[in-house]
């Protein structure tokens, strides 16, 4: 598929580029997405090349990963990322990722609520998907309030779910259907 560019109120969706390297670098060893994302730790030049060039821009020419960079509409500067993946017979996993500077605006639950907006979409619009479901680290506080705010609905914890940094997680997972109600936040277990 060719690169998708979504729009919101404040933002731009957009794929990430080399010219953007510096800006994944910043986010990329920030020690709260170094304690809940799988990123290569340092992370470096020849990290943010790599993800860009045979992540991304394979995900979008395979049809395999639809990464989008999350950008304010005045500042294109790259804040964080947003993505769609794994998929399978209808179905794909969200995951972001955010800068400091982007974090406690809302960006990335705007820029999700776009994202699931265009997932859900019948084709050519959209991808037509029926599932979009979300999974972090129990302790992952801010994840899960943003996936709560998005309308997701809890399915469930698992126990020791996930390795992550060489120690056993509980996991977390969420999700939503095509055609859930996502208007209102669903209640969600306390921890």
């Amino acid at each position: 598929m060719d690169p998708v560019t979504l729009r919101t109120d404040r933002l731009v969706l957009s794929v990430p580029e080399p010219s953007d390297a510096e800006d994944v670098i910043a986010y990329a060893n920030d020690p709260d997405v170094i304690a809940y994302t799988p990123v290569p730790v340092p992370y470096g030049h020849a990290e943010a090349h790599h993800w860009i060039t045979d992540v991304v821009r394979a995900g979008w020419s395979t049809d395999s990963r639809y990464e989008f960079g999350i950008r304010r509409a005045d500042d294109l500067r790259l804040l964080g990322t947003i993505g769609l993946f794994g998929f399978v017979d209808g179905a794909a996993e969200v995951g972001y990722a955010v800068h400091p500077d982007g974090r406690g605006h809302g960006f990335v639950t705007e820029a999700a609520a776009a994202v699931l907006a265009w997932a859900f979409a019948p084709s050519p619009d959209g991808l037509g998907l029926v599932r979009v479901q979300w999974r972090a680290i129990a302790t992952n506080a801010p994840s899960a309030a943003i996936a709560q705010r998005l309308g997701l609905r809890y399915e469930g914890r698992l126990r020791s779910g996930v390795s992550h940094r060489g120690r056993r997680h509980d996991q977390l997972i969420a999700a939503a259907l095509r055609d859930d109600d996502r208007s209102t936040p669903t209640v969600w277990p306390a921890s």
